[in-house]
């Protein structure tokens, strides 16, 4: 006689899909079969059922428990990303090549991410990598940011993409944009060529001005209409304090040199996370999280 399944486990799942999972997600999530799951959820599975409850169990069990960890704040306009926000504006408004370089951590791919959140239908945004930064593989990303056919050649896509540019006034943001090769970065530029409205803001780290002196950049440099580079000494300690604010002066201050080392904003925004999970968000419990962490002051 096979086994009864555990209603509860069954009523939880369910909830669960009923938040607007599809259940194909749902298996995938959990590591089974999306079969498995249907036979499961009918009541019908023949299969180890404390296996399968056992996966669907400890699924749950570690979102529980990833609620009661410290979140990410909400955006925060600090120096720089307010910086970031406005240049991608301009961009956005005017057209054209627009570059935000800088140290890592600082605050520009939160503000990136912010303006995709206040422009949904008119800027798009992709985070490159070195396995998707050759043409191609850009091209094909970029066309399933529009919601267009990304199959077939190169001309192909460039001249669907193209076509879909003309006309409307977008603005792509373009993320880790170091990784991107001078025949990539002219693909794109070639975009605003052919659509003096549409706007491409590079976001990366310093190569992104220059990628090492390589001479093909200079033509990429001039033809830019922004350029701003952003360094870990712009931090403030108001900046700290809007980012924060539940700190005491002396944990902002400690944060604040923190902010200053090569760990960068990013780097107090962890070290605050560990210190608010271990409950001490103290001078004391921060300092004494930097050293469990092993990271300089």
């Amino acid at each position: 006689m096979p086994k009864e399944h555990n209603k509860a486990i069954q009523n939880q799942l369910e909830e669960y899909l009923n938040s607007g999972i599809s259940q194909n997600k749902a298996a995938l999530a959990i590591g089974v079969s999306a079969s498995a799951l249907s036979q499961y959820r009918q009541g019908k599975y023949i299969g180890d059922i404390d296996v399968l409850e056992a996966k669907i169990s400890e699924f749950f069990a570690n979102a529980e428990a990833a609620k009661e960890l410290f979140s990410e704040t909400n955006y925060v306009d600090t120096g720089i990303s307010k910086g970031v926000y406005q240049t991608i504006r301009l961009c956005h408004l005017q057209g054209g090549l627009a570059v935000e370089a800088g140290d890592a951590g600082v605050g520009k791919t939160m503000a990136a991410k912010k303006y995709i959140e206040d422009y949904p239908n008119t800027a798009i945004y992709i985070a490159v990598n070195p396995c998707t930064s050759s043409v191609s593989a850009f091209l094909k990303s970029f066309a399933k940011a529009l919601h267009i056919d990304f199959s077939g050649r190169k001309d192909d896509m460039w001249s669907r993409i193209n076509d879909t540019l003309l006309g409307s006034r977008k603005v792509l943001i373009i993320d880790e944009s170091q990784h991107l090769p001078i025949k990539t970065i002219e693909t794109i530029r070639s975009f605003t060529d052919s659509n003096p409205d549409f706007g491409v803001c590079l976001i990366g780290n310093l190569n992104s001005l220059c990628n090492n002196g390589k001479p093909g950049y200079a033509q990429i440099r001039n033809r830019t209409r922004f350029t701003s580079i952003r360094h870990v000494s712009q931090i403030t300690i108001d900046d700290i304090k809007l980012l924060f604010p539940s700190v005491d002066q002396n944990a902002a201050e400690f944060l604040y040199k923190i902010a200053h080392t090569e760990q960068a904003l990013r780097g107090a925004c962890n070290l605050y996370r560990n210190a608010a999970d271990n409950g001490n968000i103290t001078y004391a419990g921060l300092k004494a999280m930097a050293e469990v962490t092993r990271i300089a002051t």
